[in-house]
């Protein structure tokens, strides 16, 4: 079966088995990346989003993950294991852009002047994201993966490719880092 993604046609439905004593690997098919869309495009383009900053680069990345859990041969896993490879290609995509254009050190220069508006969801969302900016790549990975989509450390570690017990000092880091923004921006809570 043929699946057009953008500008690709891939083939869909084959399977294949490495020998004795192998996890089964295969492709896709049409109906298991279907339900795979249906439930991951929405989250997966907001966790994306928050991490590049760039709506533009975001369509291609979360393209670009989509066609590369279509071509590749997957071990067998459940729905969520999928979910958290998925986010795990898209991770790495992120961070191999990141790599390859210094976005990290480029993003503090670009950002905006800092205001101190309080007024409605618009402000509150604009807030977020020159937040969330303000934080290295990494840590707006581990808050966004954690607070926003609700995931456990093991699922966090397992889409960042680190160890389920740096996700844990990473977030309380970052929390940490977030309390300082937030206070140099004018948006901590009053006490």
């Amino acid at each position: 079966m043929m699946l057009m993604l953008g500008d690709f046609a891939v083939t869909m439905g084959a399977k294949a088995s490495f020998g004795a004593g192998r996890v089964e690997r295969r492709f896709l098919d049409e109906n298991e990346f279907n339900r795979l869309y249906a439930r991951t495009a929405r989250p997966l383009t907001a966790y994306v989003r928050r991490l590049t900053g760039d709506p533009e680069a975001t369509r291609d990345l979360v393209q670009e993950a989509y066609l590369r859990i279509l071509r590749a041969r997957v071990p067998v896993m459940d729905e969520k294991q999928t979910t958290s490879y998925l986010y795990r290609i898209a991770s790495r995509l992120v961070q191999d852009r990141w790599r390859h254009q210094g976005v990290d050190r480029r993003w503090r220069e670009q950002l905006p002047a800092p205001t101190s508006s309080r007024g409605g969801d618009r402000d509150s969302a604009l807030d977020l994201d020159r937040v969330l900016e303000r934080l290295r790549p990494r840590d707006r990975a581990v808050v966004w993966l954690a607070y926003v989509e609700g995931r456990r450390h093991a699922e966090i570690a397992e889409i960042l490719g680190l160890k389920p017990a740096s996700v844990r000092v990473l977030l309380f880091r970052a929390r940490r880092k977030l309390v300082d923004v937030l206070t140099t921006e004018g948006l901590a809570p009053e006490a």
